[in-house]
């Protein structure tokens, strides 16, 4: 059941980018004859007076097929409705709809997300280490942080934003039901975050209880925190995308369709919220992969139309078809790669150190 909710995560997904694209189409006066999810064989369709819905058996995509989306498939006599009969700001606008109704969707599961709760680690002290600033400062096990500086905690997340930034900490703890005041000097260490990237930090030395809590906002600080959580994870992919390109964070990292469906179906089972916030991310990841300035993808079309824009006159058909290629095969090359981590990561199982040594023998 929980796999199947991964599935749904990743058709969620790809329906509201085709969405974009189909709405300002219509909204542009641009006819749309055929909205598809999925390739291979059509499990479902349904014709209007205009367009044909159709779901088929493989949802790893989708796409929006308008009349006349050639640059020389134009009749002179029914450019009514024809995408190349467009100009090529509202074209470009067509074509950016897509990854941007990804992003906006994105604030809006986190909104919904903050707004009916999520679950996240309590600013709780599981341990102290010996020897660091809390050891000294006389933090214990079980102390429950609610104020630093003054300023409120509810998560862990929360407390070590606070933490890592600020040099002399004034903490409002909760022991044994009762309040208490602590000074602490953090230390600072340079440390590698996830992106592989060395940063200087502040720390105390304590690590979480595990113990959980409930987060939910009111409605208006839900729909900030889904913006700013959106701003936040657009920042922190285009980073990791820099790493991976820079070999600070290895391939093998790189996920395809398998590993979404584990990691959705893991996220359900933790709840909706803890759901929605990774349908954002993905959402948001399939965004930011269409806006890249590859030919076949979102961005690549937005290449020739701002080409088209500065040049006054489109990019050549011969051209585009010779970039297209280039493009189906990086993406296919990229596809392969990703279902091979997925496949080595869930099918393929480790070699234990003890096998290992086995086999040098």
């Amino acid at each position: 059941m929980y796999i199947l909710y991964g599935i749904l995560a990743l058709i969620i997904m790809i329906i509201i980018h085709e969405f974009g694209h189909f709405i300002v189409a219509v909204l542009s006066g641009v006819k749309v004859e055929r909205f598809s999810i999925g390739f291979g064989p059509v499990l479902f369709k349904k014709q209007t007076k205009i367009t044909e819905f159709a779901f088929s058996a493989i949802p790893l995509g989708g796409y929006v097929k308008m009349k006349g989306e050639e640059p020389n498939s134009v009749d002179e006599n029914d450019k009514e409705g024809a995408f190349y009969a467009q100009n090529v700001y509202k074209r470009m606008l067509i074509v950016f709809a897509g990854p941007f109704f990804n992003i906006l969707s994105a604030v809006f599961f986190f909104a919904v997300a903050y707004y009916i709760g999520i679950q996240a680690l309590a600013p709780q002290v599981g341990k102290v280490i010996k020897d660091s600033p809390a050891y000294y400062a006389h933090l214990q096990p079980k102390d429950k942080i609610i104020k630093i500086n003054n300023i409120s905690v509810g998560t862990w997340e929360d407390m070590s934003k606070i933490i890592k930034t600020n040099d002399n900490l004034n903490l409002v703890i909760k022991r044994d039901g009762k309040l208490m005041n602590l000074h602490i000097k953090p230390k600072s260490e340079i440390v590698k975050n996830l992106l592989g990237y060395k940063e200087k930090i502040n720390v105390i030395g304590i690590l979480p209880s595990g113990e959980t809590t409930i987060v939910k906002y009111p409605l208006f600080k839900s729909l900030y925190a889904g913006v700013e959580k959106t701003v936040y994870i657009i920042k922190v992919t285009l980073e990791g995308i820099v790493s991976l390109i820079a070999g600070l964070i290895p391939s093998s990292e790189v996920g395809g369709p398998i590993m979404i469906v584990d990691i959705a179906s893991k996220a359900a089972q933790a709840g909706l919220g803890s759901f929605l916030i990774f349908a954002s991310i993905i959402s948001i990841n399939l965004g930011l992969l269409n806006l890249f300035p590859i030919p076949v993808l979102d961005g690549g079309h937005l290449m020739f139309f701002t080409i088209e824009a500065i040049r006054k006159k489109p990019v050549s058909e011969k051209f585009q078809i010779a970039a297209q290629k280039i493009g189906i095969g990086l993406l296919i090359a990229l596809m392969i790669f990703a279902f091979y981590n997925d496949i080595k990561r869930f099918f393929i199982p480790k070699t234990t150190s003890t096998t290992q040594s086995v086999i040098k023998k």
